[in-house]
């Protein structure tokens, strides 16, 4: 049986982890904060500070080092939910100003209505990234198996 070559590594320039990181704009992680605590909330209120920082921070380093289109879609998105979602229960400001019930009730008319899709690439990455927290995996019995 022949043996097969292992692949070369990407080159240094192709890896997102060895990019540069371009920081996202001024008061992009407290912008996510309030996406993120409306999104994670129970009838128990928002979600461990802690965690919510955490997400924040990996989502913050992921748009750091995306480039292009994909890049502009994730800024673009956050502010879109940011300034104009609030708008849709009819409240003025952006979205870390409201209770965190009428931030819910905001994401959930926003994702509900025709421009619905610009919800979705923050409320994806936030998911994932939420579920791949210790904590998460032990609350809700997941374990990372595709990293052993």
């Amino acid at each position: 049986m022949r043996k097969l070559e292992l692949l070369a590594p990407p080159p240094a320039h192709v890896a997102v982890r060895a990019r540069e990181g371009d920081a996202p704009p001024a008061g992009f992680e407290a912008r996510l904060a309030a996406i993120a605590e409306a999104l994670f909330a129970t009838e128990a209120g928002a979600p461990d500070p802690k965690r919510v920082a955490w997400v924040c921070a990996d989502f913050a380093d992921f748009a750091s080092r995306a480039q292009g289109r994909g890049r502009l879609v994730l800024l673009l998105s956050v502010w879109f939910l940011t300034w104009i979602a609030p708008l849709v229960v009819w409240r003025l400001g952006p979205l870390e100003s409201l209770p965190i019930d009428k931030r819910a009730e905001a994401l959930e008319r926003v994702e509900g209505s025709a421009v619905g899709f610009i919800a979705l690439a923050p409320k994806a990455m936030l998911c994932l990234m939420w579920f791949e927290h210790p904590d998460t995996q032990r609350e809700t019995k997941t374990e990372p198996t595709c990293l052993k």
